[in-house]
């Protein structure tokens, strides 16, 4: 059967066309929230969508740039859920930091023995132990009230600092944001990894959270340096993402709600994209986009790509 043909428009999808899709399809990379669940409710059938696809064989993957949970504290999420899913399954941007970090040699070949100061969640810091990198979380640095010039040119660096990563850091705040800045700029070839950069969160009640992108920004401007997104929207991670579950392009689809992450990564690497109409894209906003950030089809939600019922 040949692949599935990417159209120029976006095309509507409904539990009658869905399942053609699906069918042509052998890899299906999922977002999360969004797409699968808001906060602590399960969308319409999204359980039983991903029963369905594993019946006919499909090889399920769940790529996030919600950086506050380690890998296995997403397997918690998911069956507090009710879906089973594998930590080999789930590519989160607390585990991509680490593996990035791993893939440049970082703390071996590349800034040897140096320490990566963390602006993030407890899960962030557990994948980066996981591979082996030592951590300095930046409460356990009990930095001083940064309340005048003074204090600023008297604060103290850590010299073993060679990496800032900056996640999701609900307790993000001014004295964290002078330290880390200070370090990008005078610490020799200090490095700067963000999970993310997502602007904001669609919450419920129309309303927008800040995202974890509003932080790197402000860090950005206050360093002077450019981070490297390991996150969906960055150059790095489809590559790897590809190398690392040998993913056959044309076979493989992308299911969104956001066009700048979701979207993006899946025209980077030439995948069928799907945007489900149950997250921060409205119907408005995917036909307004320019053509090359629109989506090949869009979904009332995930359960059409599996023919069933999305309310």
């Amino acid at each position: 059967m040949p692949a599935v043909q990417q159209a120029a428009a976006p095309r509507l999808l409904d539990e009658q066309s869905g399942p053609k899709v699906l069918q042509q399809l052998d890899t299906i990379i999922f977002d999360c929230d969004g797409v699968l669940w808001r906060g602590s409710d399960t969308i319409t059938n999204a359980v039983e969508a991903l029963h369905v696809m594993r019946q006919q064989g499909k090889r399920l993957l769940f790529v996030t740039n919600n950086s506050s949970k380690s890998r296995a504290q997403y397997v918690k999420k998911f069956q507090s859920l009710g879906m089973q899913v594998d930590s080999s399954e789930i590519v989160s941007s607390s585990y991509t930091a680490a593996a990035y970090l791993s893939s440049i040699g970082f703390g071996q070949s590349l800034q040897p023995g140096k320490h990566v100061l963390l602006l993030g969640s407890q899960g962030t810091a557990d994948e980066l132990a996981a591979a082996g990198l030592q951590v300095l979380d930046a409460k356990q640095l009990q930095l001083p009230v940064l309340d005048s010039v003074d204090a600023m040119l008297q604060m103290q660096l850590d010299e073993r600092i060679g990496a800032v990563v900056l996640g999701w850091d609900c307790l993000f705040n001014y004295q964290k944001l002078v330290y880390a800045s200070a370090c990008l700029r005078e610490l020799p070839g200090c490095l700067y990894v963000a999970t993310n950069l997502d602007h904001a969160d669609y919450i419920g009640n129309d309303r927008m959270m800040p995202g974890t992108g509003a932080l790197v920004a402000a860090l950005q401007v206050a360093s002077g340096v450019e981070p490297v997104n390991v996150g969906k929207g960055g150059a790095w991670l489809f590559p790897y993402l590809l190398a690392k579950f040998q993913l056959q392009p044309s076979r493989t689809a992308v299911v969104g709600d956001r066009l700048d992450t979701d979207i993006a990564m899946g025209k980077q690497g030439g995948l069928v994209t799907l945007l489900p109409l149950t997250g921060v894209t409205t119907m408005q906003g995917a036909l307004s986009a320019a053509s090359r950030e629109q989506p090949d089809f869009i979904m009332p939600s995930v359960a059409a790509l599996a023919g069933l019922p999305s309310s």
